[in-house]
C-alpha cells in the first residue's frame, strides 16, 4: 500500500472540515425554517383561538341584547357602552351601535309580488334636499333610484350601490351617503329617536318634519330619552305629530344593531362586525365581515 503523504492528509482533513461546515450551515438553516414554521403554526393557532373567542362573544351578545335594549330605554348610554367578557384565556370587547337610524334604500323597491314600496320617491327626495343635494335634482334622482331598484328586482347589499344610479355625483354621495343603508328587507326603518344624532336630522325631514322642527326636537331630547314618539314630536313642533304616514316611522327602540367585537387570545387579535336583527330572540345575524384590528370604522 502506498503511504499517504502529509499533503494528501491535509487536503482530506480540509475536505472533511469543509463538509462539516456545510452540514452545519444546512442544519442551522433547517432549524431556522423549522422555528419559523413552528412560529407560523403557533400564530395560526392563536389566530384561530381569537376567532373562537369572537364567536363566543357573538353568542353572548345575541342572547343578552334584548335585556340590554330594555334597560337602555331609560338609560340610552347603556346600549353603546363597551362590554368586556373573559372567555377562557381570551378576551372579547363588545360594542353595540344603532343601525336603524338610516334611510333603507331597499324600501323604495316594490314587494316580491309587485306590491307598492313602503317608502315613496317623494320622501327620499325630501331627505336628499335636506342633506344638501340641489333641489332641482332631488326628485329626478329619487325617481331614478326607485326605477333602478324596481328593474333589478334584487335587494341592494350595500348603500354604496346607490352610486350606480344615473346622475349620482360624488358630492351627492358625500352629502347623503352617511344617511343611507341597504338593510336585507324592503321595509322602512323605524328611526330610533333616542339615538339619532343632530347630523342625521334629514331623516326626520323625510318623515314629514320641517328642518327647524327636527333640529329643535333633537336639541330638546331629555337625558334619559323620550318615552314615546308623541313626546318627541311635541318637543319639536307646536302642532304635534306631522300629518303624514311617514311620521309613524319613529320609535324608541332599534330593531337593527351593529355589534363590533374585538377579540384577543395571546398576541393574536381579530375584529369582526355583525349586523343583528333583534326582532328575533336570540338576535339573528343578517350580515358580517372582518375588519382590520384596531380599525375605528
Amino acid at each position: 500500500m502506498r503511504p499517504i503523504r502529509s499533503t494528501e492528509r491535509g487536503a482530506a482533513l480540509f475536505a472533511v472540515l469543509a463538509m462539516l461546515a456545510l452540514l452545519a450551515g444546512f442544519a442551522t438553516l433547517g432549524l431556522q425554517r423549522l422555528r419559523a414554521a413552528t412560529d407560523r403554526v403557533s400564530d395560526a393557532e392563536a389566530q384561530a383561538q381569537a376567532m373562537l373567542v369572537a364567536q363566543s362573544g357573538l353568542e353572548a351578545g345575541a342572547h343578552t341584547i334584548h335585556r340590554l335594549k330594555a334597560l337602555s330605554r331609560q338609560q340610552p348610554e347603556l346600549l353603546t357602552a363597551p362590554i368586556t367578557i373573559r372567555i377562557n384565556d381570551g378576551r372579547a370587547i363588545l360594542r353595540f351601535a344603532d343601525a336603524s337610524s338610516c334611510f333603507n334604500l331597499n324600501s323604495l323597491a316594490p314587494g316580491a309580488r309587485g306590491t307598492r314600496p313602503q317608502t315613496s320617491p317623494a320622501q327620499f327626495a325630501k331627505l336628499l334636499g335636506a342633506a344638501g343635494v340641489p333641489p332641482m335634482e332631488t326628485r329626478e334622482i329619487a325617481n331614478a333610484t326607485a326605477k333602478l331598484l324596481a328593474e333589478k328586482r334584487l335587494l341592494w347589499a350595500d348603500a354604496s350601490e346607490w352610486l350606480t344610479v344615473p346622475g349620482i355625483k360624488v358630492e351627492y354621495w358625500a352629502a347623503a351617503g352617511p344617511l343611507l343603508c341597504a338593510l336585507p328587507n324592503r321595509e322602512a326603518t323605524a328611526i330610533n329617536i333616542n339615538f339619532i344624532r343632530p347630523e342625521q336630522a334629514p331623516l326626520l325631514v323625510a318623515v314629514g318634519m320641517e328642518p327647524d322642527e327636527a333640529r329643535r326636537a333633537l336639541a330638546n331630547r331629555p337625558r334619559e330619552g323620550w318615552t314615546s314618539g308623541g313626546q318627541f314630536f311635541e318637543a319639536g313642533s307646536s302642532s304635534g305629530t306631522p300629518d303624514t304616514s311617514g311620521a309613524e316611522v319613529v320609535g324608541i327602540s332599534s330593531r337593527w344593531l351593529t355589534l363590533t367585537i374585538d377579540a384577543s387570545h395571546g398576541d393574536a387579535t381579530v375584529r369582526r362586525r355583525y349586523l343583528l336583527d333583534t326582532i328575533a330572540n336570540p338576535a339573528r345575524v343578517a350580515a358580517s365581515y372582518w375588519l382590520p384590528p384596531g380599525d375605528s370604522a
